[in-house]
């Protein structure tokens, strides 16, 4: 007979780690507690870095929530993917370049078995189209739609399309919410929204939102050479506003949000182009969980009480 008063249940995977929660902005390793069994991890890539010339913003970085398997005061192995650069070449230029994707966010359990989360796509330029990644970096003229993220488990959402014609890009996706197409000549498309991870993962930096897309820069109000056009503003969660008119350069993504870089502005004299902003680097969050399956007896129960190890 079992010691449990009859009473046979399943076999016991449990976790003690008292919901201990470690934020990491660099890559490096988080050294568990002893009863820690199971971590739930918060993965957000490299944002994506914009475009050249009144050119989309880069897509958020991939952001997943998943649970790995530890073996309690182990070293977790956990890497932070960096922003992607922004697109860059001599004004004038016959083509404008498009953002680069960012790095991946990784971490390792004790079964040897690596997570990762998908860089954010790079935004298009000019004449250059955007790329995929976790977010998808937004649509330039020349690219017209935005880039669907391929990655799976999906990790973020579309970056938007750009209008059609040669002054007006998409903003980058974000991971709660697409980029914004550009219906306005000359006004870029803004950044989608981030995530909020905060009720998973309480008191994380950023008030816990994460992997905003970039906002696309703006061009002149063709047909009219000395209208300007409206930069599109960064995504929540780290995403940056793009370039302005002047040519500007599109701001660069707030680091450790996994915030994709603003697309850069253009000038209506077409020599001043602004070069992409930098994606933001990606972060990861390690929560030591508490799990207690199948039957207990009560003074099992009581002795972990005390001992506050429970899980509540």
């Amino acid at each position: 007979m079992a010691q449990n008063g009859g009473i046979i249940g399943p076999v016991n995977i449990i976790s003690f780690g008292e919901n201990t929660q470690t934020v990491k902005t660099s890559t490096g390793t988080v050294t568990t507690r002893a009863g820690t069994r199971l971590v739930e991890t918060l993965l957000v890539a490299g944002g994506g870095g914009g475009g050249r010339t009144h050119a989309s913003g880069g897509g958020g970085g991939g952001l997943r929530i998943v649970e790995v398997p530890v073996n309690g005061s182990s070293n977790v192995p956990v890497i932070i993917g960096g922003g992607g650069a922004g697109g860059t070449s001599p004004a004038p230029a016959p083509s404008d370049n498009p953002g680069t994707n960012g790095s991946v966010s990784s971490v390792t359990g004790n079964d040897s078995t690596t997570v990762s989360a998908a860089g954010g796509g790079g935004g298009g330029g000019g004449n250059a189209v955007g790329v995929a990644g976790g977010s998808g970096g937004g649509g330039s003229p020349a690219g017209g739609a935005g880039n669907t993220p391929p990655v799976s488990p999906p990790q973020g959402n579309t970056g938007g399309k750009s209008c059609g014609t040669t002054v007006t890009s998409g903003g980058g996706g974000g991971a709660d919410g697409a980029g914004a197409t550009s219906t306005t000549m000359g006004t870029g498309g803004a950044g989608g929204s981030g995530l909020n991870v905060s009720p998973i993962f309480p008191g994380t930096p950023n008030s816990g939102v994460y992997a905003g897309g970039g906002g696309a820069g703006a061009g002149h109000n063709y047909p009219n050479p000395d209208g300007n056009g409206a930069p599109g503003s960064g995504g929540t969660g780290g995403g940056a506003a793009g370039g302005n008119t002047s040519g500007g350069t599109g701001s660069t993504g707030s680091t450790n949000t996994g915030g994709g870089g603003g697309g850069g502005g253009y000038n209506h004299d077409g020599t001043t182009r602004g070069s992409g902003g930098a994606g933001g680097s990606g972060i990861v969050v390690v929560k030591e969980i508490n799990k207690a399956s199948g039957v207990w007896n009560l003074k099992t129960q009581m002795r972990l009480l005390q001992q506050g190890t429970w899980p509540t």
